[in-house]
């Protein structure tokens, strides 16, 4: 039977069926290694989220933190708040708000994600019902790194005509650093629910449960794909054979 495959111009479909079980192939191994790059993920942050909240200003390397608890103490500064857009809680559509907090004893200041707000109040005027309290305060929560752009929908470049955007698609703290008067540390903060505190906006979100997504399911597709792919071209083969030889 092998050397009826690789005869004449059974040859080259032989070929072209093991470069295309090939192919199916290394899109499984692909999908294996997302689900691994997956697993990683879910662990690093379940080791991040277990640990005890450290203080901002104690940590040397902030580019290491992401979803670490921390704490941090400040005064909000409303002025400079924006929104964060696209953002669901429970399948209503609104945004996050995201406010300074500057740091006591210093010139620079660190973004906070104070939670959720629904679409029909996000208007700089319906915003003020939701200001943070005044005076210093201290703020828990979960440091995450800066969202950098990749694919989707793009936040327009700052111009004179437009100095400053009210609401952006991603916490890109360089990019909002532009319309920021004073220095903003290269991460931002979470804040997270109360237990059994009363619901009030904006409203805290805790992070997404730990998702190995469909990486294992498409791989095991893939892999079959192959196996179907060979194993019927094979049985093709064969029975056009046996009818020859009949």
């Amino acid at each position: 039977m092998v050397r009826y495959l690789l005869t004449g111009r059974r040859l080259i479909a032989t070929l072209l069926v093991l470069v295309g079980a090939s192919a199916l192939c290394g899109l499984g191994m692909w999908q294996l290694e997302r689900h691994a790059q997956r697993a990683a993920l879910n662990a690093r942050i379940a080791a991040g989220l277990a640990q005890s909240p450290v203080p901002l200003e104690r940590v040397s390397d902030l580019q290491a933190l992401d979803y670490r608890p921390v704490t941090a103490r400040g005064v909000f500064d409303p002025a400079h708040e924006v929104l964060l857009r696209n953002r669901s809680l429970n399948g209503i559509t609104g945004y996050h708000v995201i406010t300074p907090l500057r740091l006591s004893g210093r010139n620079d200041a660190v973004l906070v994600d104070r939670g959720w707000i629904p679409l029909t109040e996000a208007s700089p005027e319906a915003r003020r019902a939701f200001a943070p309290p005044r005076g210093e305060m201290l703020v828990t929560g979960i440091a995450r790194q800066p969202e950098i752009y990749a694919g989707g929908p793009k936040d327009p470049p700052l111009t004179a005509e437009r100095p400053r955007l009210d609401a952006w698609f991603r916490v890109d703290v360089a990019r909002i650093q532009e319309q920021t008067p004073y220095p903003l540390l290269p991460v931002f903060v979470e804040m997270q629910p109360v237990p059994d505190a009363p619901l009030t906006l904006p409203q805290p979100v805790p992070p997404p449960e730990p998702d190995q997504g469909p990486h294992l399911g498409y791989a095991i597709q893939w892999f079959a794909f192959a196996v179907i792919f060979v194993v019927g071209y094979v049985v093709f083969q064969h029975r056009t054979l046996e009818a020859q030889r009949g």
